[in-house]
């Protein structure tokens, strides 16, 4: 098992003078604008800080198996809800302006679970890829609050349960009272370090969702707090704890069975590093490409600063700000593989 100083040897990059500067200027650890500096070059790396400076507004999830979509958006427009329609899921809208009250989580319908408010529409790509032309049970192995579950379970209903699963007591009785007030009836909650659940469950599944805590690098727009929050030496034991539930996620899989990893975050060393150690250490897993396109994302990047991954992580989703408009989102489908 590789350790967190392993890890750390591995990615330290030093920062550079124009990185320092930039860093400086924009609030940042010196160490993640050299990160930016060698994946994008010094004009892109402009794009993505500037695209960090503004926040973004949170998109609308109507709870299909309660309201159809068109009304929802009708009842939130009548309320003085400006909303624009994601295009690539025609159940979920983004709010581009609120009336001075209600806001958007205090609605009468919101109450009644009509819909779910994400702080943007990327969580919504990966739920759509791993359950695409699927029916049957999921493993949300680490779901709290419950963007993901809710909307897994919702494209399930009659179909499939989800079993959501969290180590963080709190925030699981968030994810409670989302399927509560969302009324829907298919799902198992449970409370345990999702590392151990390939030993203490008999339950394996052709579906998992895999979205790890994470620095949240990605959501710097929303939380500023995330340019300061993760060292180099603070990313490195969360990698290894990645790499950990990452192998945990994979045992849980049946054979064939595809697994989504996530991360909010665009730091290769939680991403393609992650997947490129699990690679290694075993046989029995394959990255697969998406089933559908549901926008020009970027793929995965095959080598970064002294880093070479496995090719195989090319096929993983990159989600870029000043690309794409949204947060700053990774995810890989693996497989596993029969032997």
């Amino acid at each position: 098992m590789i350790d967190a100083s392993t890890i750390y040897s591995e990615i330290y990059v030093e920062a550079g003078e124009k990185a320092k500067q930039l860093a400086e200027r924009y609030g940042y650890l010196p160490y993640m604008v050299q990160r930016y500096l060698l994946i994008l070059g010094h004009e892109e790396t402009l794009k993505l800080l500037e695209a960090f400076e503004r926040p973004l507004k949170p998109v609308v999830r109507a709870n299909t198996s309660l309201v159809e979509p068109g009304k929802l958006r009708r009842r939130l427009e009548e309320m003085g809800f400006g909303l624009e329609e994601v295009p690539w899921y025609y159940g979920a809208f983004r709010v581009v302006s609120s009336p001075e009250h209600p806001t958007i989580g205090a609605t009468h319908e919101y109450l009644k679970g009509l819909y779910y408010v994400h702080r943007d529409a990327s969580a919504l790509a990966p739920v759509l890829l791993l359950l695409h032309d699927y029916r049957g049970d999921v493993l949300d192995a680490c779901a709290a609050p419950g963007g993901k579950a809710t909307f897994a379970a919702q494209l399930l209903v009659g179909q499939g349960a989800v079993y959501a699963n969290d180590v963080h007591l709190p925030r699981l009785r968030a994810l409670v009272g989302h399927f509560v007030r969302m009324k829907l009836p298919n799902n198992v909650v449970t409370w345990a370090d999702a590392r151990r659940l390939p030993r203490s469950w008999g339950k394996r599944f052709a579906r998992v969702v895999m979205d790890v805590p994470c620095s949240s690098e990605g959501t710097i727009m929303n939380d500023p707090s995330r340019k300061t929050k993760t060292t180099l030496k603070d990313l490195a034991v969360l990698a290894k704890r990645e790499i950990e539930l990452l192998r945990a996620g994979v045992d849980m899989l049946e054979p064939e069975g595809i697994l989504a990893y996530i991360t909010c975050s665009i730091a290769p060393e939680e991403n393609e590093y992650v997947v490129s150690k699990v690679l290694e250490s075993r046989k029995d897993v394959d990255v697969v490409e998406p089933p559908v396109k549901l926008f020009e994302w970027d793929r995965g990047l095959t080598s970064f600063h002294r880093l070479v991954f496995d090719d195989r992580v090319r096929r993983c989703v990159r989600i870029w700000p000043h690309r794409h408009q949204m947060f700053g989102f990774t995810f890989c489908l693996l497989t596993k593989v029969r032997w």
